[in-house]
């Protein structure tokens, strides 16, 4: 999920000035980053299901809609338990 989504953060908005020119993207490139956020986003669910019985809420956005999913502080989880 994590290289999923730094995958897709290129194509994430940023702030504009004033006589900048709007960058372009490749939209092929941008439906593919998108397809590979939205299929591990799917396969983390799975798994949640099959191992802890938690189903996605209908409400829950796409992984592609969410810039944030890994920050700093979720690093403690990289090391498993016991680490």
């Amino acid at each position: 999920m994590r290289e999923a989504v730094a995958g897709y953060e290129r194509f994430i908005g940023t702030t504009l000035t004033p006589g900048e020119d709007v960058p372009a993207h490749n939209a092929r490139e941008m439906a593919e980053a998108q397809e590979a956020g939205d299929t591990a986003e799917a396969e983390l669910w799975r798994l949640r299901e099959e191992l802890l019985g938690w189903r996605r809420p209908g409400w829950a956005p796409r992984a592609a809609l969410v810039s944030d999913w890994f920050s700093d502080e979720d690093s403690v989880y990289d090391a498993g338990p016991g680490a």
